[in-house]
């Protein structure tokens, strides 16, 4: 009997492969900080294929996960095993003169979302990634209300990485959302040859997501600073300006993926979904 499973690890019943085959649902709660940063140290995370924003504008991120896999429904039923934290990076960009983004770092807190990051090309680690969680009644931690301070802090390693706040001013229109949440974020998903060859996957690709939603979005002014580390870069993208932050909750739904051949790699654009083709962010 053939070893079953979707991702490794295989198994003879399939149980244990860690990632399931999307559809992959998310649902979580954010605090993102934005700001201007270095052009030059900014440029320089972005593939050949992409360029910076004018704005040299990047966002940090903060999301506290419930996700669930739609062939598995282990994932939702163990809060252990379908959420986690997770803090990133992301630098707006333009790719064929369109406005996207790039996460050059990210750190997450499960292996669950370490190993079906990797399948899609976010550069994932493991971190311990802590955030400020509202409240509905008492003082023991902060409401949505204006006034109300949202702190979010990822480190690795013992080093402190990133440390960020918003307080709340006001909330956003009604339809708002952040930019840096409509992006299109475009990954490199890269697998080296053991054997010495050339790498067995290096392409670009960027999620299709279905029934986005993002609300109860507000806007407030905020604080980002990043850590000193030896295993990391993330230093020389400290923010020069910090524009102001915002705290929301989404939701969606990645179906499949959009893959183009990275520079100096032959191939075509293809379109992979799981349910067909769903609209992309």
């Amino acid at each position: 009997m053939p070893l079953q499973g979707w991702s490794l690890p295989l198994s003879p019943g399939g149980g244990a492969s860690l990632v399931a085959p999307p559809p992959w649902h998310f649902s979580g709660d954010v605090i993102g900080i934005d700001y201007i940063g270095d052009p030059e140290a900014l440029a320089a995370v972005l593939p050949p294929e992409m360029a910076l924003s004018d704005e040299a504008a990047a966002t940090f991120v903060f999301i506290d996960w419930s996700s669930a896999s739609a062939s598995d429904p282990r994932t939702i039923a163990d809060p252990a095993r379908g959420q986690y934290k997770e803090a990133y990076v992301a630098v707006h960009a333009t790719i064929d003169g369109a406005r996207v983004a790039r996460v050059p770092y990210i750190w997450v807190d499960n292996d669950l979302s370490l190993a079906r990051g990797l399948i899609q090309g976010f550069p994932k680690k493991l971190g311990v990634v802590a955030m400020s969680k509202p409240v509905r009644v008492g003082r023991g931690g902060p409401t949505v209300a204006s006034g109300s301070t949202f702190v979010g802090h990822v480190s690795a390693l013992g080093r402190r990485l990133a440390h960020g706040s918003v307080t709340l001013e006001s909330p956003a229109n009604e339809g708002f959302i952040p930019k840096s949440l409509r992006l299109p974020i475009w990954h490199t998903r890269l697998m080296p040859d053991l054997a010495g060859g050339p790498p067995l996957v290096h392409d670009l690709a960027r999620n299709l997501l279905a029934d986005f939603a993002c609300v109860e979005v507000w806007n407030g002014a905020a604080t980002l600073d990043y850590g000193e580390s030896e295993f990391e870069e993330l230093l020389p993208l400290a923010p020069r300006a910090v524009l102001g932050g915002f705290r929301c909750s989404i939701a969606f739904t990645i179906t499949g993926a959009e893959v183009r051949p990275a520079s100096g790699h032959p191939g075509g654009t293809v379109t992979r979904s799981s349910q067909g083709a769903d609209n992309p962010l």
